[in-house]
């Protein structure tokens, strides 16, 4: 790479205009610096770089009239389209999905407690809301939200996996000092960290690891990464079942047991116990 140094400013502007003399400084970016630790996996030694005459080009190749007519154009629909945002807004049709997931991204690190809803019914009625009974209660560190259900690290070295529908009340608990999120990417590979940045589109969407940093994720779909893991499901009839989760799919997951295979509908689940597994590697 090269830094260009104009001996007088060109105007753009003026096709006619000679082009200054350029004088041209040759510096290395793409190298490591001197006793500097290198944590973007830089390349050793510099390309090759073939020198390309300099020119100045114009901002667009439409003819002037043709490019006023659509800078217009743009500028209506860009208009246009903030209307219709503000008009949203005001009308209050944010999706109750959006506003959730905003308000859970709040909870990230923070101690909480889960009432849960262990009955066949997603909706019950006001006289079985009362009964106690009918509930669990779940306290522990708000881990990670996805799309239809949360994660809480609890006291007992557990994660809890709880879906949206078995959720009943959350409650924040007061703390006098509140837990700093976790920073996976922090101390991440340099050529990862490198392949990340410039090649955002074709190295996340290959890991469940990267896809969880940046995206909500359904349950089935992260459950997927703890295939072979031993876990605990309780169902909405009070039982749980212990074993190895072997295979899952949209609706439902196969857990190998002692005895035998056992699937369990999504449906049916109150909530889901493992011991504390490697959220970050995705690994149990």
């Amino acid at each position: 790479m090269f830094i260009i140094r104009y001996s007088k400013p060109i105007n753009l502007r003026r096709k006619r205009d000679v082009i200054p003399k350029i004088e041209r400084e040759e510096e290395c970016f793409d190298c490591e610096p001197g006793g500097t630790e290198d944590d973007f996996c830089l390349p050793d030694t510099c390309p090759e770089r073939v020198i390309q005459p300099q020119f100045p080009s114009a901002t667009s190749s439409f003819p002037p009239e043709q490019l006023e007519a659509i800078d217009a154009c743009i500028e209506k629909a860009n208009e246009l389209l903030l209307t219709l945002g503000l008009q949203q807004e005001e009308d209050g049709e944010v999706g109750e999905e959006d506003v959730l997931l905003q308000n859970l991204n709040t909870l990230k690190g923070q101690m909480v407690e889960v009432i849960i809803s262990c009955t066949e019914e997603d909706i019950e009625s006001e006289e079985t809301l009362t009964c106690e009974n009918q509930f669990e209660k779940v306290w522990g560190k708000f881990i990670y939200n996805g799309i239809d259900f949360i994660i809480l690290h609890t006291m007992d070295d557990e994660t809890v996996w709880i879906p949206f529908a078995k959720i009943r009340w959350m409650i924040q608990k007061e703390q006098k000092e509140v837990l700093n999120e976790d920073q996976p990417l922090l101390n991440i590979d340099p050529c990862l960290r490198r392949e990340i940045t410039f090649n955002f589109g074709q190295i996340v969407p290959k890991s469940p690891f990267l896809l969880k940093l940046f995206f909500p994720l359904q349950l089935s779909f992260l459950l997927k990464s703890f295939i072979d893991c031993a876990l605990c499901v309780k169902t909405f009839d009070n039982k749980e079942t212990q074993g190895t989760l072997v295979k899952v799919s949209e609706r439902s997951l196969l857990i190998e047991t002692p005895r035998k295979k056992k699937g369990i509908d999504f449906e049916k689940i109150c909530f889901i116990k493992m011991k504390q597994p490697e959220i970050t590697s995705l690994k149990c």
